[in-house]
């Protein structure tokens, strides 16, 4: 009998609700068409459309945001069912968050030496894994976290009007940054606003995902070989994300020698 609950509550616990690495893998193929743009464009081989670019650059970053947010929160929901697993739960989420920071590190090593004049001091790794950690204590508010999530997403856009010269790290985690950040950086993701989108990616989580269940009508999205080719994309992509950029890149650049 203990046996039977034991595998019931395994198989429980490992159930995916496919949309969200759906959306997930729709975010990494968009971000890496919109590497395909960059790269076209530092290697000199075509010139960057910047209306296509920009989009992609409003767009892609919300979607990889919430997602983190909503994965968090049901993932809480698939462990909830003691104290002591709960402890386990929020120990893992601080050690993927350390992990998630220390490869954003190997990231910022290789931009200072392949892209010494732009490289990664914040970027979108820096700032998951820290919202990660950050997250543990907002996840009780479940719900409610849309309120904390618009506060910090205001504050986080005033700071963005506010130019700081000379800035610290600590100035550039918090969203405090010179007026032409872009031209220190080619990827920068402060805490705020970011942190507020993965507090709101909580707050929704925890609406459509009720009870660890699905709480709106979804076909069966299986059925489909895009769709399972997304969901495998979003299951892996942080494998692909930092595989992909050095593969194109490489790519690119014998491409550039072979004229």
């Amino acid at each position: 009998m203990n046996l039977n609950r034991l595998k019931n509550r395994k198989k429980h616990n490992s159930k995916r609700f496919i949309e969200i690495d759906i959306i997930r893998g729709l975010a990494i193929i968009l971000m890496i068409f919109g590497h395909i743009l960059w790269d076209l464009d530092y290697f000199g081989v075509s010139p960057i459309n910047n209306g296509i670019y920009s989009s992609l650059q409003k767009v892609v970053p919300q979607m990889f945001f919430l997602v983190v947010g909503i994965g968090l929160i049901v993932s809480r929901k698939k462990k909830e069912l003691s104290k002591e697993t709960e402890k386990r739960y929020y120990h893992h989420l601080v050690v993927r968050g350390f992990k998630i920071i220390g490869l954003g590190m190997v990231l910022t090593i290789f931009s200072l030496v392949f892209i010494p004049k732009t490289p990664v001091f914040f970027g979108v790794l820096h700032c998951i894994g820290l919202s990660i950690i950050i997250s543990v204590p907002f996840l009780i508010f479940r719900k409610y976290n849309f309120i904390f999530a618009l506060l910090l997403i205001v504050l986080g856009l005033l700071f963005s009007q506010i130019a700081v010269q000379n800035p610290t790290i600590l100035h550039l985690i918090l969203g405090l940054q010179p007026e032409n950040i872009w031209s220190f950086t080619v990827d920068y993701f402060p805490l705020l606003p970011w942190f507020g989108v993965v507090l709101l990616g909580i707050s929704i989580g925890d609406i459509l995902y009720s009870g660890d269940k699905r709480r709106f009508r979804l076909p069966d999205l299986e059925r489909y070989k895009p769709a399972k080719l997304c969901s495998w994309i979003g299951h892996h992509s942080l494998e692909i994300y930092l595989l992909h950029q050095p593969v194109i890149a490489g790519f690119m650049y014998l491409f550039v020698r072979s004229f």
